[in-house]
């Protein structure tokens, strides 16, 4: 089948209702208050750095058009093997060595523990969107087609979410920059069928360092072998049945 042919199965009215959804439901949430802060802000006594909002709106579209809509799901939280655990563990262990500085007093070592962990957390809800269900809902399609549409659409979501985009030089520059990322995050849902190493990747963007580097070629590593991984076990043989 032609790529032509493959873009007319794609059942774009699904996906321009998903995307809207999204769209109004980040407008809308934005404009309460941080709920995160609302419930957990009361045990410290500085305010929370990171703001779900918009992750909960995604992350329940997500599930009930997979529930709903009838797009076949590809990928689950696992994936095609329980080995996928092993990004997040090292996103958190990784980070957690070098350590985070931070002005709330705390341990750099706890706090990067901390920070990477619930920020690793808030882009599983992301990914449930972009590298989930609009991945699926796009088909058949080459995964690096896939990965332009999902990271123009992530891009422009952003808009709803980034007062500016100055550290970046522009919107325009910013979009290219989640276009690019994308095709790793695609990349990685595509070799494991699962949600947690693409937010593993994901998580990464929060920090610009050395250690971001050296944790990313070794995802990379894990990505490119992938498949001679998963096939040493009987647990993951039983798991992708």
């Amino acid at each position: 089948m032609g790529f032509i042919e493959k873009l007319k199965q794609i059942n774009w009215i699904k996906i321009i209702c998903f995307y809207g959804l999204i769209l109004l439901g980040t407008f809308l949430i934005r404009k309460l208050p941080n709920l995160l802060q609302l419930t957990f802000g009361g045990w410290v006594d500085f305010n929370l750095p990171w703001n779900m909002n918009h992750g909960l709106v995604v992350i329940i579209i997500a599930l009930l058009f997979y529930q709903f809509s009838g797009i076949k799901k590809q990928v689950s939280f696992i994936g095609n093997s329980i080995k996928t655990i092993i990004f997040p563990i090292i996103l958190v262990i990784g980070y957690s060595i070098i350590g985070i500085e931070n002005d709330f007093g705390i341990n750099k070592h706890v706090w990067a523990g901390i920070f990477i962990g619930i920020t690793f957390i808030y882009d599983v809800m992301e990914e449930y969107a972009w590298r989930g269900y609009l991945n699926d809902a796009l088909g058949n399609i080459f995964w690096m087609v896939k990965s332009i549409i999902t990271g123009v659409f992530w891009a422009v979501w952003h808009l709803l979410i980034f007062n500016n985009f100055d550290q970046f030089g522009s919107f325009w520059i910013f979009m290219l920059l989640c276009i690019v990322f994308s095709f790793l995050l695609t990349f990685s849902t595509f070799k494991t069928k699962s949600i947690i190493a693409p937010a593993s990747l994901h998580a990464l963007m929060a920090k610009n360092n050395l250690t971001t580097l050296i944790i990313l070629l070794l995802m990379m590593f894990l990505l490119i072998f992938w498949n001679k991984i998963i096939k040493s076990t009987t647990t993951d043989k039983l798991i992708e049945t």
